[in-house]
């Protein structure tokens, strides 16, 4: 058996000690870029944000759906948001009724849902509006909740800043083009 020198031993612990740190800390950082790096067939856990902008009349009690789908043709939809969770309200908002149902001028909500995992980026996001009030998203985005409670962003944040139109989706489709940067109307078969 070959014995290591001092300076063997020590660079080898060093090395020890640094792929040590270096996988523990890889576990916890997880970028956006690594979230999606796989398929899986199982659920995930996504949180869906929305801004509603302060515009008069942007807020809305309507029923809202949201289509989501990665460049692979994976596809989540969520046919009803609700149970918001409220992130942001403008200084000084009471809720007048106590419980909030989400999508209030100046205020940033969150949904939860859990579909099936994508395997890329969001890159396609569009909204459905049930309902004759003026909705005024700000803007949308998805992120995925780990295992540990730690959320990592999976889209792009789609800028939407306009009214949604009644009973279409209306969104962006960033997955075959970039070059509609406003929102348009889509139709979908199946």
């Amino acid at each position: 058996m070959t014995q290591l020198s001092v300076n063997q031993t020590s660079i080898l612990i060093l090395l020890t000690i640094v792929a040590t740190i270096t996988s523990s800390t890889a576990n916890r950082l997880r970028p956006a870029s690594h979230v999606l790096l796989k398929a899986s067939p199982a659920n995930c856990s996504y949180s869906i944000q929305i801004e509603t902008t302060c515009a008069p009349s942007a807020e809305t009690t309507d029923h809202i759906s949201v289509r989501f789908s990665d460049k692979a043709g994976n596809i989540v939809i969520v046919k009803h948001l609700k149970n918001p969770k409220l992130l942001y309200a403008a200084k000084g908002w009471k809720n007048p009724g106590g419980v909030y149902s989400g999508f209030q001028r100046y205020a940033v909500d969150m949904f939860e849902a859990c579909e099936a995992c994508m395997s890329q980026i969001v890159c396609s996001l569009y909204l459905k509006k049930f309902g004759s009030d003026e909705w005024r998203p700000g803007w949308v985005k998805v992120l995925r909740r780990w295992d540990d409670g730690s959320l990592a962003t999976v889209s792009h944040t789609f800028y939407f800043r306009t009214f949604v139109p009644e009973n279409v989706w209306y969104g962006f489709d960033y997955c075959h083009s970039k070059e509609n940067l406003i929102p348009n109307i889509a139709s979908f078969h199946g």
